[in-house]
């Protein structure tokens, strides 16, 4: 059947069909499309009424008519069918402004078609014409001009576009209309059905007239170097800062604007500028591939500074840090130790070294670096300090500039910042020092602006108001629209002479793409392969991967740089590098890459990474992120779980749970099946203890790891690692308060240790059993236990369980013998036994471990009331815990110090601070020991006379205990409660709620409370 009798729907469905094939060999891309489907209206008719002959030379009039029209914007018609053309605008060349000229063409072919009609005798052409853009993707084949294999539903969309399109008119969707901008005044024909697509679209008819001027808006992106415009009031704050830093009151600032805002660009004037010719300049920059690689911009600098190579070996990497510590830095050894087991760590392949002395290590590096940062600020030569892209820092990098950011002010130091809106530090911008936010351009602005860039001096008012209505204020794309205009009006002048001057792009993709297209073809090769591999990108990678000649691929920068896309000179140390002109290009040439093509280039940067030719360091992160974008995520989950396991050993809790959900994530992505679930027992075997540590045992979220984690465990026919998921399981029981369950879960454990006796069984038992027992209020059973968990341990033999269970069992062992003794009267082997718990934890060297030996040393000072030995160790608890990210300790140790300062007169502070501290051990999910809190706040409120806050506590946790059986703290509540009844005048109760103290002490074996202290 002839298309030309046919009707439009089946015109439509060859038009489907034309998209429908995905040749699997050749080459794709993605690239911006608007999609011109121009119909000829009646065509049967036509043909019945002027025969198959003149019909013919109609029909060929209305080719050459709607062709002429395409060509004349620089469109391509991609295929007649029969009475239809299709034609697309931005391929094979983009140009910036695509979707008008699509539309500016439709608008000729019916224009032309009305004078033509007047012409003709005894006949009448009219068209229907659909208009749709979007992102498609083309595989392309040799000598292919005319996009034979383009796949994209706007191919579809523009097809059903033209059934909506009355005789002589076009309808364009939504995406077109607002790319198109303000030649045109559209008519808003509201939301319709459109066959083939689930959502409704509100379409629009274009009007027989033009408007006179071109308009729109748009956000573009991209980066030049201009003179600065609009910050006049940002540069005198900053410079005010750093002259006040040159007399020696430094401060902190931190600059706050969206991508292309200028935030950069000010800090590079106000380095360059000729009044700071005295001000030191020092740069640390965040990375999007390193946000959860542990002190990434400090450490990228320091091996920038000491000669680092990438391909440098770990030994002499480490050799030329140690050197610059001890020559340069006049470090002395127990500083360069500090130095370099916190930031000259090797990777993933190091074994782990989480020792105690990770977090106290890390508080002294963060202080030696400091010192030597501000020993280079001296009144007279300041130093601004600057951090950019914070909202791309890393967890411990956050601590640290926030440490630099408090102690800026006495140093001749400006620490400034820059950040988007988003990232770690939204909310909370104010921790980063001074506000300053920049805002968008104002029109006059905009136009100096362009007007500044030497661009456009031949420019007149109208093309410049072009470049404000679709900068919106924003100085990137004020710049690029300048350069493009100038750019495009050259080159017409020169091969046209005048012509009319048309809009730019809307997106930066639609910019970026034409600069990529007006590329030889090995300098777009380098530009997506550099993409793929990241905004800086390493040139000796780029170039193998490239598979081009030395001297090709020169020429290829060569010409990046010459189109302002891509720059050498960016890289760590000698290492040749590149770096894109600004993060949002290189997202705009990324996304012009097929989602096969991206998949095949990540696999290659993974590959070459594996390969380490050159003996370069493995990042396990960035590798994890390109063999997830290549689609191998088993490969991506088990390099995220060797980075969770990095920096767990470096003491970096965040960052390595950070890791875990990442890998987690991958997991999912893999079919179902026993390779997939090992893979997740694995990383849930690391997530349950990481999420105990990092929130606390009482955690819902550690409850849920570790649900699954046995779930896994369960359906396996011999199960590793069964007894620590057990036995995490228990823990969390336990912490909520559920101690019948944590029991019956530690019965599983006593049966394994039965049938397979070994220490991981005999130590986890023992010791939960132990934990158990003590908050029952069985004081003899607890002594039992924990005694054969102390005899038992060794640090030699046992130290690798503390990978498989996250605790030190020694230490958790005498920290609750400890208690024990001295709740049993024995206050000086209590004590022994806290002081043999510390000096476990720094043998042991395990963060973890030494916040609860500090636990253990102020708790049992408190029960022995010893005020002096209880402020020291919390003190110091607080600051431990605050560093490392323990919730527990911290409120505990928070509990403490208000209890120090209640018995030490400062009553209302105290208690000020007991309420925060049992606040956040509530918030931790920990159920457990809350009623020894609420025995200590209920006094304190009886010495102020709160009684009615005191009654109201005591009957609460009364109720808690009898729930959850926590029977250890029921003496403790009954002489509360006798203290809240004698202030109360009820001497009988208060005599009464004394012999209950005495009597549950004594059912307890809890001497310490039975003599009533």
């Amino acid at each position: 059947m002839s298309t030309s009798t046919s009707h439009p729907s089946d015109r439509i469905g060859a038009l489907m069909a034309l998209g429908a094939a995905e040749p699997s060999e050749t080459p794709s891309q993605h690239r911006q499309l608007t999609v011109m489907f121009a119909d000829l209206v009646g065509s049967t008719a036509l043909l019945e009424e002027h025969g198959p002959e003149a019909f013919s030379d109609l029909l060929r009039i209305y080719h050459n008519l709607c062709t002429e029209a395409t060509r004349t914007q620089d469109g391509t018609v991609a295929n007649y069918l029969g009475d239809g053309v299709i034609s697309y605008f931005g391929y094979p060349r983009g140009t910036e402004d695509d979707p008008l000229r699509a539309v500016q063409a439709a608008w000729a072919i019916l224009q032309n078609l009305e004078r033509l009609n007047r012409k003709l005798a005894g006949a009448r052409l009219e068209a229907r014409i659909g208009i749709a853009t979007g992102r498609v993707i083309i595989h392309q084949k040799p000598g292919d001009h005319y996009g034979e294999n383009v796949v994209g539903a706007c191919l579809n969309k523009a097809a059903r576009l033209q059934v909506l399109a009355s005789a002589n008119t076009a309808i364009v969707c939504a995406a077109t209309r607002k790319l198109a901008g303000k030649a045109f005044d559209f008519e808003d024909l509201g939301p319709q059905n459109l066959k083939g697509f689930e959502q409704r679209e509100t379409v629009f008819r274009l009007p027989p007239r033009q408007r006179q001027g071109p308009g729109g808006f748009a956000r573009l992106r991209g980066e030049r170097r201009t003179p600065l415009v609009g910050r006049d009031r940002e540069l005198a704050l900053l410079r005010q800062m750093t002259a006040r830093a040159a007399g020696g009151s430094g401060g902190a600032a931190v600059l706050v604007g969206e991508p292309g805002i200028g935030k950069s660009r000010l800090i590079d004037v106000l380095r360059h500028d000729e009044a700071q010719e005295s001000v030191r300049y020092l740069s640390l920059q965040c990375s999007p591939a390193h946000q959860f690689s542990s002190l990434h911009p400090v450490k990228d600098y320091l091996d920038w500074v000491s000669g680092v190579n990438a391909d440098d070996p770990r030994d002499v990497r480490r050799d030329k840090l140690r050197r610059l510590f001890q020559s340069a830095w006049q470090t002395d050894e127990e500083q360069t130790a500090v130095l370099m087991d916190v930031v000259a760590s090797s990777g993933p392949e190091q074994e782990a070294n989480a020792d105690i002395g990770m977090l106290l290590k890390r508080r002294m590096a963060f202080q030696i670096l400091s010192k030597k940062v501000f020993s280079t600020a001296v009144p007279g030569h300041p130093l601004l300090l600057v951090f950019e892209d914070v909202h791309w820092i890393d967890p411990t990098s956050a601590q640290f500039l926030e440490n630099l950011v408090r102690n800026a002010a006495n140093h001749a130091c400006t620490v400034l910042s820059t950040t988007r809106p988003e990232g770690p530090f939204a909310g909370r911008l104010n921790a980063l020092g001074e506000i300053v936010p920049l805002d968008r351009l104002s029109d006059e602005q905009s136009v100096e602006l362009a007007r500044a860039t030497g661009l456009a001096a031949g420019m007149d008012d109208e093309t410049l108001n072009v470049i404000v209505e679709k900068s919106d204020g924003v100085p990137l794309f004020v710049e690029e629209y300048a350069s493009m205009l100038a750019e495009n009006l050259g080159a017409r002048e020169k091969a046209e002479g005048p012509e009319e001057r048309r809009d730019v792009p809307l997106t930066l993709g639609g910019l970026v793409q034409n600069k990529l297209d007006r590329l030889n073809p090995h300098a777009q090769k380098v530009a997506r392969i550099g993409a793929t591999v990241g905004r800086v990108f390493d040139l000796q990678l780029v170039r193998s991967l490239s598979a081009l000649g030395r001297t090709t691929f020169d020429k290829a920068l060569a010409t990046l740089e010459a189109a302002d896309i891509a720059h050498r000179g960016a890289g760590s140390g000698s290492q040749p590098a590149a770096s894109f002109k600004h993060a949002l290009v290189q997202d705009a040439v990324y996304g012009s890459l097929s989602t096969a093509e991206r998949r095949r280039l990540h696999g290659r940067v993974a590959d070459a990474m594996l390969s380490d030719k050159g003996g370069r360091r493995i990042n396990a992160e960035v590798l994890a992120e390109h063999l997830l974008a290549a689609a191998r995520n088993r490969e991506s989950a088990e390099w995220r779980l060797t980075a969770a396991m990095a920096a767990a050993g470096e003491g970096s809790a965040a960052e390595a749970l950070a890791h875990i959900t990442r890998g987690l994530a991958a997991t999912e992505l893999l079919p179902a099946g026993g390779e997939r679930d090992d893979l997740e027992l694995r990383l849930r075997a690391i997530e349950g203890p990481t999420l105990m540590v990092t929130r606390g045992p009482g955690s819902p979220a550690f409850g849920t790891a570790q649900a699954r984690a046995l779930e896994l465990l369960r359906g396996r026919d011999k199960p590793d690692n069964l007894i620590p998921v057990i036995y995490n399981t228990a823990l969390h029981d336990w912490a909520c308060g559920r101690l019948a369950e944590a029991d019956r879960v530690t019965d599983e454990i006593f049966a394994i240790l039965e049938a397979e006796p070994s220490d991981a069984a005999y130590l986890s038992a023992h010791t939960m059993r132990g934990l158990v027992a003590w908050h029952r209020g069985d004081n003899p059973a607890a002594l039992e236990h924990l005694s054969a968990t102390v005899g038992r341990y060794s640090p030699t033999l046992h130290r690798e369980f503390y990978m498989r269970f996250l605790k030190e069992f020694g230490v958790f062992g005498q920290f609750y013998l400890g208690l024990t003794h001295t709740v049993m009267g024995n206050a000086t082997a209590g004590a022994e036994h806290a002081k043999a718990a510390l000096e476990l934890a720094k043998l042991v060297r395990r963060p973890h471990a030494y916040g609860f030996a500090l636990l253990a040393n102020f708790v049992t000072a408190m029960l022995r009331d010893d005020v002096r030995t209880a402020s020291r160790y919390s003190e110091e608890s607080i600051e431990f815990a605050s560093q490392q990210g323990f919730p527990e300790f911290l409120a505990m140790s928070m509990i403490c110090q208000g209890w120090a300062k209640v018995k030490r007169g400062a009553i209302d502070t105290g208690i000020h601070q007991m309420e925060e501290g049992a606040g956040l051990w509530a918030m931790t999910g920990f159920e457990n020991w809350q009623a020894y809190f609420a025995g200590l706040l209920s006094d304190a409120y009886v010495a102020v006379g709160r009684l009615a806050d005191a009654g109201a506590l005591l009957d609460r946790h009364d109720e808690r205990v009898a729930r959850f059986g926590e029977a250890q703290f029921e003496p403790l509540l009954a002489r509360s409660r006798a203290m809240l009844l004698s202030a109360a005048g009820d001497a009988e109760g208060a005599a009464a709620s004394m012999r209950t103290a005495r009597d549950r002490a004594l059912r307890n074996k809890a001497a310490l409370w039975a003599s009533g202290r």
